[in-house]
């Protein structure tokens, strides 16, 4: 995906203020609405990062991340060899019918919002 900036999103005036756009961010991420890795209350507001949206992927570039309906979320779907149950879910999003590589999703992270689970590539980014 393209990078976003938070300086970015209070460019479209739909916020005040950093401190009303993080908290809006935060719970939005806390529903799965949207997913992001990095700390968001840490992140300066010029620093790029990869910002996803449950129901479209948008103008991503990269396929790092990537939703699951909360009550299709099994947790046997963290465990390696779960490629065929994933990959339905991967192919919706990002719109593709073309096989990816299996080692992608041995190595997936977890974040579970209360409507949506994302499974995303790396760990939490640390821009402290």
């Amino acid at each position: 995906m393209k990078s976003i900036t938070l300086m970015d999103m209070l460019v479209t005036k739909s916020f005040s203020n950093i401190l009303k756009l993080k908290c809006e961010l935060i719970k939005q991420k806390n529903t799965g609405m949207v997913f992001y890795k990095e700390d968001i209350s840490k992140l300066p507001i010029d620093y790029p990062f990869e910002f996803y949206f449950y129901l479209t992927k948008g103008t991503i570039l990269y396929q790092n991340a990537f939703p699951i309906p909360a009550n299709h979320y099994k947790p046997w779907m963290r465990k390696n060899n779960n490629i065929q149950h994933l990959l339905p879910y991967f192919q919706s999003y990002y719109e593709t019918e073309s096989p990816f590589d299996s080692l992608y999703f041995e190595s997936l992270s977890l974040f579970k919002g209360r409507k949506f689970v994302w499974f995303y590539k790396g760990g939490i980014s640390d821009v402290s």
